[in-house]
């Protein structure tokens, strides 16, 4: 099997637990500083306009928005089948956005609840993924946050 095909299941896979958390597809759909009491959000809602399986959003938007762009960066074969690589994302948001009646920045919770996901999970590659990475992100004069980035760690 090709190891491009591996990394390409690995990002359904990536997206399918993204889409499994309610609290972080409702931070980024509903504006409101209590996101969490509004209706649930299907992967529809948000795939290709508030998460992107890739490092960019293709254009602005008039309407103020929070969003999670995914990259999968610095992967390396390993005897042609299993990788390491950093799987990064991207957590950003409308400066007038960042409040919530959750005790935290909109942008922290999204990052907290991504780290509850995929740190010391099993599933990608052979081996467990880990915190690697986080700094401070940002995008323009309006939209800032931060980045978290977890190690594919193989033969773990």
């Amino acid at each position: 099997m090709s190891g491009f095909k591996n990394l390409a299941e690995d990002k359904i896979i990536v997206l399918d637990k993204v889409f499994s958390s309610q609290e972080i597809l409702k931070a980024l759909t509903y504006n409101d500083l209590n996101f969490l009491d509004k209706p649930d959000v299907g992967p529809d809602d948000v795939l290709f306009d508030r998460i992107f399986p890739h490092r960019f959003i293709p254009k602005t938007s008039e309407e103020k928005k929070t969003y999670i762009a995914i990259s999968f960066e610095r992967y390396l074969p390993i005897k042609n089948v299993f990788r390491s690589g950093l799987i990064k994302f991207n957590v950003f948001t409308h400066q007038d956005l960042f409040r919530t009646d959750y005790g935290c920045l909109r942008t922290d919770f999204i990052i907290m609840k991504l780290d509850e996901l995929f740190n010391g999970e099993r599933g990608l590659g052979i081996g467990k993924l880990e915190f690697h990475e986080m700094d401070a992100l940002s995008v323009n004069t309006d939209y800032h946050g931060s980045y978290i980035t977890f190690k594919v760690r193989d033969f773990q």
